[in-house]
């Protein structure tokens, strides 16, 4: 018996001393599934994205049962797994799924349900005659729809800085459209709306008894309200919006649609984000009603991606959050924090900023400089607070440099009474942030996500009417950002901007406007650093990189094949990659009818 014992123990001393010899990456993993379940990728650059400095690549990959169980060299794949289902990427290129850092599903899929009043390229819309041209066109179509009790005509994507009026469109020209039908469009950045004297006076903008909440305003003109709402005045009239459409009480933090219809464009906005790559998509702003739809597509089996959704501070409670918060994924879909609009945007001049706008803002002093959601600082500090004293992840929109001032502080304030390890709290959009605020966030912990869709959308209009040349320089400074050691993203905001995560690997590679300028070249980032920023640094954001972000042994099998990669070509031609396949847990859920 103790030599059985003695031979036994050598025996163990051997097979260990073996193992410690393989490289890392190589290890078998234990699987009761059969290894004819096994999936070998194999014939083309496997990028694994497991370091931050640099590119590794390997030979092959394995995935078993939705996660990796190897990522190391071809023979050694063939000789551990023989009877693997062998993939050939025939030259293309196998990369982690892309993570979705700030978007909003749940209105991008409400969007697809709307007139679509985007400017080229993204559509069509480059004047105020035309975008009346499409709602009428709307009317015409649907006319039993619209002359049904209580229904709403509703566009979005206008931008007033991309009209040839360069101007906001009004009541007045609303009116053109319909004086019997209320009507409401939305601001490509979704902060503001305008609604023509219908829409005013069925939400009750137009009662003597209306005030403009703290945060929000309607502009006037001549003494009356012209239409156009910005930001939390904005909820007033989507909440009559909502409870119009819906027949429920309450709907208030954008354009609901009811119960059916809003899951059939959940599942449609889903498919459009497969269809670009990405493996876990956001939804930060949700509400009850909308984790109640994606919820209820999880519990069916519909969600083919992982959804991570943050709720929206306006319309819930840190108690509420905490009730549904979870680290881990159920039946796709998770909880993942709290979020606070803190400020609004640049083109419609609602981005709370430390120095004026560059040009003078129409119905303003010169003085102006946009405004907070939260004027009293104390009041932003409790609500920070109140979700670290909980250990909730927080996500704070902060788009000007102020709104950057206040989150300094709020975070400071809240790590100092009632901080929590790995905090991570996440900063949104980022267009305004000066060299003193990244040394004092240094010391913080915040991770930041930078919204570098406006660099291409937006560039030349910052540098001649809103920021200037010298602040244009600076938008999205996120070359500072990755230089200073921050967990650095970016990202679309879908419905803001399409849906297109190699699109905007582009423009942070490129930083060129729409008509080709450059706009601060010292804030560019490298094609690998934007495809890390799109991967695995989005998983740390969304503390998930233990199980997304890279192809590593014991990860989730989230890939995406590409037709090139974007490590080899010419930086200019980024943009003109497309995505052929893409894979959650093994699983195909969209492939390109070209593949």
């Amino acid at each position: 018996m103790l030599l059985l014992k003695k031979q036994s123990l050598f025996l163990l001393f051997l097979l260990l001393f073996a193992s410690c010899g393989k490289n890392s990456t190589e290890i078998e993993t234990k699987t009761t599934e059969k290894q004819s379940s096994n999936k070998l990728y194999f014939g083309g650059d496997i990028l694994t994205m497991q370091n931050k400095e640099y590119p590794n690549y390997a030979e092959a990959v394995v995935q078993n049962g939705g996660k990796i169980i190897f990522v190391g060299k071809l023979d050694n794949a063939k000789k551990m797994y023989p009877n693997a289902e062998q993939i050939d990427l025939n030259g293309k290129t196998l990369i982690p799924g892309f993570i979705d850092s700030h978007s909003h599903i749940s209105q991008t899929a409400v969007k697809l349900s709307t007139v679509s009043l985007d400017p080229p390229p993204a559509g069509n819309v480059s004047s105020i005659d035309e975008l009346i041209s499409k709602l009428k066109k709307a009317l015409e179509e649907n006319p039993d729809h619209y002359n049904k009790p209580k229904a709403w005509l509703t566009g979005w994507g206008f931008d007033n800085g991309m009209l040839t009026e360069q101007r906001f469109p009004t009541r007045k020209d609303l009116d053109e459209v319909s004086t019997e039908i209320p009507i409401c469009i939305i601001h490509f950045s979704s902060h503001i709306i305008v609604m023509n004297s219908k829409g005013l006076e069925i939400s009750g903008y137009l009662s003597p008894d209306y005030k403009n909440p703290e945060g929000g305003s309607i502009r006037l003109e001549n003494g009356e309200p012209n239409g156009v709402i910005e930001e939390q005045a904005a909820l007033f009239g989507l909440t009559k919006m909502g409870e119009d459409t819906t027949g429920e009480k309450g709907i208030y933090t954008g354009i609901q649609l009811p119960k059916e219809e809003m899951l059939k464009y959940l599942l449609e906005a889903q498919e459009l984000y497969l269809s670009e790559g990405y493996t876990t998509i956001t939804d930060l702003a949700t509400t009850t009603t909308e984790y109640n739809y994606i919820s209820k597509l999880g519990k069916e089996g519909k969600l083919k991606a992982d959804v991570s959704m943050v709720f929206y501070a306006a319309a819930t409670t840190p108690d509420i959050v905490d009730s549904l918060y979870s680290k881990e994924y159920t039946n796709g879909y998770r909880v993942a924090g709290g979020k606070l609009n803190l400020d609004g945007g640049s083109p419609g001049r609602t981005a709370y900023l430390r120095e004026p706008y560059y040009t003078p803002t129409p119905g303003q002093p010169k003085s102006y400089r946009g405004y907070s959601s939260i004027k009293d600082q104390k009041d932003m500090n409790t609500l920070v607070d109140s979700y670290y004293s909980r250990e909730i992840p927080f996500f704070i929109h902060a788009l000007g440099d102020a709104a950057v001032d206040q989150c300094i502080e709020a975070v400071s304030y809240a790590e100092k009474n009632n901080g929590y390890k790995d905090a991570r709290t996440n900063l949104i959009h980022l267009q305004q942030v000066q060299l003193d605020q990244f040394e004092k966030m240094k010391s913080q912990d915040v991770t930041l996500t930078f919204q570098v869709t406006h660099n291409y959308y937006f560039g030349d209009y910052h540098h001649d009417v809103i920021y200037g040349p010298e602040r244009t320089q600076r938008l999205n400074p996120i070359g500072d950002a990755y230089k200073d050691g921050f967990s650095v993203t970016f990202h679309h905001d879908s419905p803001v901007h399409p849906v297109d995560q190699i699109f905007i690997m582009w423009i942070a590679s490129n930083r060129k406007s729409r008509t080709g300028k450059v706009y601060g070249s010292g804030q560019l980032l490298t094609p690998y650093q934007s495809l890390y920023a799109s991967t695995a640094e989005a998983a740390y954001q969304l503390k998930e990189e233990n199980h997304k972000g890279s192809l590593s042994v014991g990860k989730l099998a989230d890939m995406v094949i590409l037709d090139r990669n974007p490590l080899k070509i010419d930086k200019d031609a980024i943009k003109d990659i497309s995505v052929l396949e893409t894979i959650k847990e093994g699983t195909t859920v969209f492939k390109n009818k070209k593949h």
